[in-house]
């Protein structure tokens, strides 16, 4: 029999969108595992109706310290993981099974995959700062560790190789404030960050007095002097509303997050939060 594929997502009250991302993996993978955060609505019937073996774990408001946990109840090697807010392109979709099959004698630890962000509300692809959003969601789980940092990628141990952007993961990207700022401030109490360039750290030290300047310099870097074909009004207002002012927030909750959280950002940092609470398996 050819390699097998075990399939995990995390939800918590996903049920609106569950069944389209099932659908999309139930024909190329041999397992589904669901780790839920307690859902209230009807997110574990949908997965148990697809077969899936669902965990219910205490919620910690994003999903990274549970990803090793959910790798530890993986019954094959190899792993595909999707939030549920994503699906498989057509390609990946098609070729998955041939990709991992072929890695196996190929000393591939893990692929890295183009991630197309679609932005919900305006329709319209986001590019600019956030194209090509590459992300590692196809592995061997034994050579892979996740430390449970928000928005972190897993450290891989062995080669990872980058599939042609043709190979690629659709994620739905619907914007929410109250997301924004849950995630902004996790990630300014779990890293510790610092730049090299003075002026740079200088105007993230300003924050927010110096936050005009800094959009300004983003729209410039990032979207204009890049010479994007894809540049659209889209693009440029979700870099201001969401990514720029995301990063904003994060180093603003940074500047005042005291002597002690600092001391434990640093530790997170260093350790990873899984290891800290004790979490990992």
């Amino acid at each position: 029999m050819g390699v097998r594929i075990s399939f995990i997502t995390f939800t918590r009250n996903s049920g609106r969108r569950l069944g389209f991302l099932l659908e999309s993996v139930r024909d190329v993978v041999d397992e589904i595992i669901v780790v839920d955060g307690y859902s209230s609505d009807d997110t574990v019937e949908i997965a148990e109706s697809y077969g899936a073996k669902v965990f219910r774990r205490r919620p910690w408001g994003h999903v990274e310290p549970d990803r090793m946990f959910a790798l530890s109840k993986a019954s094959y090697d190899w792993v595909l993981y999707l939030d549920d807010d994503e699906v498989l392109g057509r390609r990946l979709k098609s070729e998955l099974r041939d990709l991992v099959g072929k890695a196996e004698g190929g000393g591939i630890a893990a692929f890295s995959t183009v991630r197309v962000n679609y932005d919900v509300r305006c329709r319209q692809i986001l590019f600019g700062r956030i194209y090509p959003d590459r992300q590692i969601r196809i592995y061997r789980k034994d050579r892979v560790l996740y430390r449970g940092l928000v928005h972190e990628l897993p450290i891989v141990y062995g080669k990872v190789h980058e599939l042609p952007e043709e190979y690629y993961i659709i994620h739905y990207v619907t914007p929410s404030k109250s997301k924004t700022l849950l995630y902004a401030y996790l990630e300014s109490i779990e890293y510790y960050k610092h730049h090299t360039h003075p002026l740079i750290a200088a105007l993230w030290k300003l924050m927010p007095l110096s936050s005009s300047i800094l959009i300004l310099s983003r729209l410039v870097r990032d979207l204009l002097i890049r010479d994007n074909p894809y540049l659209n009004l889209c693009t440029i207002l979700r870099t201001i509303d969401t990514y720029t002012y995301y990063e904003i927030l994060v180093h603003t909750l940074t500047n005042f997050r005291g002597k002690r959280r600092t001391r434990m950002s640093k530790l997170v940092s260093q350790y990873g939060l899984i290891k800290l609470l004790e979490h990992e398996v």
